[in-house]
């Protein structure tokens, strides 16, 4: 017998393990007719589900450290996102136009993560964390929508704009950290915060050369 998860990340993965199981299943013969309206929710061939539990009312996702008895199904809802890997980078992508000010979330994403690892106190940046606290707090407002910031990571990843790896997770030790870091090699990753770095230059006041003109003569 499995043990049951104890975490809210443990649920999330869970529940997406089942969600992406359905269809198989189902080919098996073994789900339940009871249960195949759930084949709506398994994610389409060539996609991926991922599930987030948030809180109902704000729709801010959930601490990791949550233990699962905090969640109740009164308080909390489950937002389930489908990714396509097809059509995201496309001109029509929500990555780049869905900034209200006019900067795209991908800016905002490769600055915030600029940002955020010269913390010399973090010695990785999880990816969870990242795209579910961090942005969020920074007031970006594409932040809070429960699509915007997995296809900005979807699309980054893709692109090589940032780059993965796993780290072990001395709690969970089954469930390894995701973490993500900028490829500052990427020519795009490059032109962003060469383009921050002018705008942070251009914004600094400009030192006043010395007033000369009300020094005292020197006497001969």
């Amino acid at each position: 017998m499995e043990p049951r998860p104890s975490t809210v990340p443990e649920i999330e993965f869970e529940l997406q393990r089942a969600l992406c199981d359905l269809r198989e299943i189902d080919e098996r013969g073994e789900l339940p007719r009871a249960l195949k309206p759930l084949l709506s929710l398994a994610p389409p061939a060539g996609a991926s589900v991922h599930v987030s539990l948030r809180e109902r009312d704000s729709g801010r996702p959930i601490r990791p450290g949550t233990p699962t008895h905090a969640w109740s199904s009164r308080g909390f809802g489950a937002w389930i996102v489908f990714e396509l890997a097809a059509g995201l980078g496309t001109g029509n992508s929500p990555t780049r136009n869905a900034g209200g000010d006019g900067v795209s979330p991908m800016r905002d994403f490769v600055l915030a993560l600029d940002h955020v690892e010269k913390d010399p106190h973090l010695r990785f940046v999880s990816l969870k964390w990242f795209r579910d606290t961090y942005l969020p707090k920074r007031g970006y407002d594409w932040a809070s929508d429960p699509d915007i910031p997995r296809q900005v990571v979807h699309e980054a990843a893709e692109s090589e704009v940032i780059l993965t790896a796993k780290v072990p997770n001395p709690k969970t030790p089954e469930f390894p950290v995701t973490t993500i870091r900028l490829n500052r090699e990427h020519a795009l990753v490059k032109a962003l915060l060469a383009d921050e770095n002018e705008r942070t230059a251009a914004r600094a006041p400009i030192d006043e050369a010395p007033d000369r003109s009300s020094k005292r003569p020197v006497e001969a």
